[in-house]
Parts: structure tokens; sequence; C-alpha cells
């Protein structure tokens, strides 16, 4: 490690986040102070270094911090790129992929996790352990697919896919006792068994993943105190289930054909999309701003009739957006947006920060936006009521404001997220302004004004009008239209 890099980790024992990072940490072979942090009395510096979700693990370098277990693994891995083995694969396509199965394991695996640990009722505890189980059977054809015959998905030597995966074995092990569910099996999933045996086997996996017997003990407790508090209050809900899905179908725009842009480099690009999704614009943002020629083939029904090319190049999801670069596809809006910026460095302005701290802070916020924007905007969408619909969009409104401060953070002055030119979270911001118009139209609610936000109302109208951007986001009028249409169709009122 180089001289004056300070490194301190925030961390809770148990917690599979914090596994993540001290697996991270030790493969790269970093010296660092850890702090066991008390989260019913968190520490000053806890509070100051996570602010927005106050959770663990926050990873604290040279004074500053850096939040989310998969953003600071990838932070570890590029902040430190000469220090012992790469954990993200060196091929692009290679490294969206593992990023892809990463939001897997959070998305699909970990949330029913919680939904089951956290069930008040049998339906809760039956529809999470169905869900976990799908999962891992995903999951177990992830394994056969990536590592293909290698005995991790880095290859011969752990890698990024290792450590998010390898993090949370303690908790998996500890399913049955907690839940009831077995959910590594050698009969269902035995190449999954095999992979966790061997990385269990690991140095860094003995030293840093908790004892499961321990786990279990302490978790049981826990659940002891959330029913205590249940019944003790009444209104008691249960806690939020963070959900960071990031590809709902919904926003054309110009349709860029092969060929059309002019300085770009030349490839086979194809987007699959649907003209209502915001994040389908996203992608068509990202390689507009890069001035990249593509083709854009618009998926007509994702709700019946999902395309044969579509089905193939997105079998997990079945989702938009999808990127085909030469034949490869790649799925989940912000991974295609970093994968553009990285397989076209040369082309257009640069979306991700050069400094690693940058990009980490980057993709914390582009995180954000799909962590707390989408899940309040979802109601705005698809609410039954008008109150409903109101309520969530005044929701809205409160994570805007944390938006206004984010602006100020992070772009130093300057007219953009990204600083003098746009970056990452002005895109994956961006990419819902047109909807974010249309809710005044829908519930009567305006979530960008002049007098709450007025760094965000701003931005919003420079980004607008900016070429590549004003072409994509699409008119109000036809998006809540789209709503009606889309709301008969579900029989909502």
């Amino acid at each position: 490690m180089a001289s004056g890099d300070e490194l301190k980790l925030l961390g809770v024992w148990g917690s599979p986040w914090v596994s993540r990072v001290r697996i991270a940490l030790h493969l790269k072979g970093l010296s660092y102070e850890y702090v066991e942090e008390d989260l019913d009395n968190k520490s000053e510096l806890f509070l100051r270094s996570n602010p927005v979700h106050k959770t663990v693990p926050v990873l604290i370098h040279d004074g500053k911090p850096i939040c989310e277990s998969l953003i600071i693994v990838q932070y570890i891995d590029e902040a430190f790129a000469s220090t012992g083995p790469s954990l993200l694969p060196a091929d692009p396509h290679e490294r969206a992929v593992a990023r892809f199965w990463a939001a897997y394991i959070d998305d699909k695996l970990a949330v029913p996790w919680v939904q089951v640990f956290r069930a008040k009722t049998e339906e809760d505890k039956a529809e999470g352990t169905k869900n976990m189980l799908a999962a891992v059977e995903t999951l177990e054809g992830a394994v056969r697919d990536c590592c293909k015959g290698k005995p991790f998905f880095g290859g011969d030597s752990v890698g990024y896919l290792d450590v998010v995966l390898g993090g949370i074995l303690s908790m998996l092990h500890g399913t049955k006792a907690l839940c009831g569910v077995e959910l590594l099996d050698a009969d269902r999933t035995p190449l999954l068994l095999a992979w966790a045996q061997r990385f269990g086997a690991l140095d860094a996996a003995k030293a840093f993943l908790p004892d499961v017997g321990k786990l279990v003990e302490v978790a049981k407790m826990r659940r002891a105190q959330l029913a205590a508090a249940a019944e003790a209050t009444k209104n008691y809900t249960t806690p939020e289930i963070k959900s960071k899905s990031r590809t709902y179908s919904l926003p054309p725009v110009r349709t860029a054909m092969a060929g059309e842009a002019s300085g770009g480099e030349e490839a086979d690009l194809t987007l699959l999309g649907a003209w209502p999704s915001p994040f389908v614009i996203r992608a068509r943002l990202a390689l507009n701003l890069k001035g990249l020629a593509y083709s854009y083939v618009e998926e007509e029904d994702l709700f019946g009739n999902k395309s044969e090319l579509l089905l193939r190049s997105n079998a997990v999801h079945k989702k938009v957006p999808v990127l085909i670069h030469d034949g490869r596809p790649v799925c989940e809006s912000r991974i295609i947006v970093e994968y553009v910026d990285e397989v076209f460095p040369a082309s257009g302005p640069r979306i991700l920060p050069v400094d690693p701290h940058d990009r980490a802070v980057a993709r914390f916020w582009a995180a954000y936006v799909d962590d707390k924007l989408l899940s309040t905007w979802i109601t705005v969408y698809s609410g039954r009521t008008s109150e409903e619909r109101a309520e969530a969009a005044r929701q809205v409104v409160a994570v805007l404001e944390t938006f206004e401060r984010a602006f100020e953070e992070c772009s130093r002055g300057e007219a953009f997220f990204g600083g003098d030119s746009v970056g990452l979270v002005d895109v994956v911001l961006g990419g819902f302004l047109g909807w974010l118009r249309a809710s005044e139209a829908m519930c009567g609610v305006k979530t960008i004004d002049h007098a709450r936000t007025p760094l965000l109302a701003a931005w919003a109208e420079r980004f607008c009008a900016l070429d590549g951007v004003k072409e994509v986001i699409p008119d109000v009028q036809r998006l809540v239209e789209y709503n009606k249409m889309r709301r008969a169709r579900l029989g909502l009122p």
C-alpha cells in the first residue's frame, strides 16, 4: 500500500456486507483499522461518514468515506489496482457480467432472505422462500456459465463475484436453522455447493466469515427483539427491505441507426428497448452522449409477446434495456452505461470520473436513484387512488430534496453532477426527467421546481437542452397518455 494511504473500516460483527469488504481487503493485501460500530448508539464518525443511509460498511480512505459494499469492493480494486490480485475482470464484457450477477445476488437472493427472516405471516415467508430457492437455482446456472470449469467465478483465483457471493455464505448456511430452508443442496445446486466449499476453505473466508452457529444465535436474538417491538407497538410495520431492481419495463427517442453518428468508433451496437422506459432512456442517453452509432429495436409488447432476441439476450430478467455489442448482450441500465463508457473511452466525454473516489461517489448516487427514487415513483405511476399517487409524489419530492444537496456536493459549482460535463448521475437521474415532469399532470404534484429544489430545477433545464438529450426525453403528454392506457390494461382506476 502506498505511503499515506490510511484505511479505516466501520462495521458490525455478523454483517455479510462487512464480510465482503474485509475479504476484499485481505485478498488485496491491504492493511486497515477495523472499528466495530454499535448500531443502537452510532458514533459521530459513522453518522458523519454515511449520513444518507446510516448503514455499514463504510470504508474511509485518507479521510474520504465510501459507502455500500458493492461500491466499496469495486473502489478497493480500482484505487489499489497495482496492489494484490485484480478482483474485477480485465475484459469489459466480463466485468459487466460480473456486475450483473452481483446485483442479482443482492436483488434476488438477499432481499427475499430478509423477507423470510422478518416474515410476520406464513404467506410472506412462503413467498420469500420461493424467491430464494428460485434465485439459488438461477445462480447454479451462473456457476456453470461464469466459472467455465474453473474453481471460482474469477477463474483460477477469486474475483469480484466470488467476494460478493462469498460474503453472504454464513447467512446462506444459517438459513436452515433460521428459516427452515436448505439453500445449498447437493441434489439441487451441486455446482454452487462445491463452489461454496472451495470458497469457505480460503484463508480470507476463514478469517472473516462469521461462525454460522454464533450468527444463528445472534439472528434469533435479533428476531426476538423485532417480535417484542411488534407486540409493544401494535402499529409496527416490517422494516424497509431495500430493493434494487433496476429494469422495470416502462421511455424512444431518437433512433440512431448504425453508421449515423459521426466521430464514434465503429462497432456493431444494437439496443433493445421500449419507448416509455426510463431505463432504456439511460442507455440511449449514454450512447448519444458518447456519439456512438447504434440500431434501436423497439419491443412492441413486453407484457405478452416478447421477441426471441430479447428472451435469448436477457434470459434471467427478460426485460429491457439490453445492449448487444458484437453479438454479446449487456443487461441492466446502469451496467450498460458503465460498459459503454469503459469500452469506448475515446468516444465523446467520459461518463464516469477518472478519480476512484469520485467514481465511487457517482456510483453511490446512481444507486440511490434506483433504491429510493424508483421505489417511491412506482406508486405515482401505478397507485390505485389519486390520494395514494399524490402521497407517493410528495415522497418523491423528499427524495429529490436529497438530490438537491447531492448536486451541490457532486457538481462543485459546475453545471452538472459530473462537473463541467455530463456524468453517470446525470445520465441515471436524467432518464427519469420525462416521468418526473409528467407527475404533475398525473397526480397534481410538481416534483421538481425552482422554489424547493432550485439547483436541481436549473440542472434539469440545462440537461434537457443538450444535444443527444433533448431528442431522447419523451413528451410529457405522450407519457400521460401511455400511463392512462397502462392503468386501463391493469384494471386500475
